[in-house]
């Protein structure tokens, strides 16, 4: 039987994974002009966090540079849903 910290690890490997693949998505969405529908981001997002402080600390560690790359990676489809938003509302105004 794996070890619970080998279950834990696995599996906040996959939600990395998942969110990473999810904004990819987004960002395809936002390069074809298109607004995404991000209302379950905030709940992946708050889960993944939970899940890491559970962590234990050397798993933790490792998790941090990985959430570093995400808040970059969700300031970028900020920056381009702000950007588009903008666009559509000058578009709308002329």
């Amino acid at each position: 039987m794996p070890a619970l910290s080998s279950i834990r690890t696995e599996s906040i490997v996959q939600e990395f994974e998942s969110i990473d693949a999810y904004l990819q998505a987004v960002h395809e969405i936002l390069q074809e002009g298109h607004m995404p529908d991000v209302v379950d981001l905030d709940d992946r997002i708050a889960h993944l966090c939970s899940n890491v402080e559970g962590a234990p600390l050397d798993i933790q560690e490792t998790c941090l540079i990985k959430l570093g790359e995400l808040l970059q990676k969700l300031n970028d489809c900020e920056t381009h849903m702000t950007a588009l938003h903008t666009t559509t509302v000058r578009s709308a105004q002329k």
